[in-house]
């Protein structure tokens, strides 16, 4: 039965063959969605080994208590790394996201995790949802619990405005954009928790930052924050 399956594996390859989502290349039967030279050339930002140089950190500081914040990579405005959030976010490709969930979480290692109690992934607004089909960054978290079998919290937070695509916008109107989107729901789960909060990417940091204020309403919470991508 394996031999048929592979021989089956072998056939839709050839005739539908899986591509590397950077570089266009003819995947290995091994490889997913990156092939392993762009997996590991990847722009990673070490800032979980770098503490000192965590931009991440220093974007959020002062305007949230955060525990830590970490991104996997950088972006540049026309990079191709950039192309693969866009494929990510916008072409389908939220098993990607897993596969890059998992892949960062195994990086960061099992000690990153240690006090960590849930992962609550930034919520897209329902019309959003339904138009998308998905929200990537639920889908990042699933990656990330299938290394660490943390438990994801996919109702504690809503997003109840509709704001504009935060594209080509200046940071006070990326700030100005997201003010008072998000709601809480039910919280008993999360009081005295350490949550993990995630999304795709960040920028000027403007809806984590909403996301997080939102959060920090819930009794005896830390919160810490993790996404994919920071821009450069």
């Amino acid at each position: 039965m394996s031999s048929l399956k592979q021989h089956i594996g072998y056939l839709i390859d050839l005739f539908y063959p899986r591509i590397c989502l950077i570089c266009g290349r003819a995947l290995q039967s091994h490889e997913k969605h990156l092939c392993m030279y762009c997996i590991q050339n990847i722009p990673r930002t070490q800032f979980h080994s770098h503490s000192e140089d965590n931009i991440m950190e220093h974007l959020f500081r002062g305007k949230v208590q955060i525990e830590k914040a970490v991104a996997f990579f950088y972006f540049t405005h026309h990079g191709d790394y950039r192309h693969l959030i866009h494929q990510i976010k916008y072409r389908g490709e939220k098993e990607c996201a897993r596969y890059l969930g998992e892949i960062y979480a195994r990086e960061l290692g099992a000690e990153f995790f240690t006090d960590i109690d849930l992962l609550v992934p930034v919520p897209l607004h329902p019309k959003r949802l339904r138009k998308r089909g998905y929200n990537q960054s639920e889908w990042i978290a699933m990656g990330i619990s299938d290394f660490t079998g943390k438990d994801i919290a996919r109702y504690l937070i809503h997003r109840c405005g509709t704001s504009e695509t935060q594209t080509n916008k200046g940071i006070y109107k990326r700030w100005e954009n997201t003010q008072n989107i998000f709601t809480l729901g039910n919280t008993s789960e999360a009081e005295g928790k350490h949550l993990l909060l995630i999304d795709d990417v960040v920028t000027t940091g403007a809806t984590l930052l909403s996301c997080a204020n939102t959060l920090s309403n819930i009794k005896n919470i830390k919160i810490s924050l993790l996404t994919l991508a920071m821009a450069q």
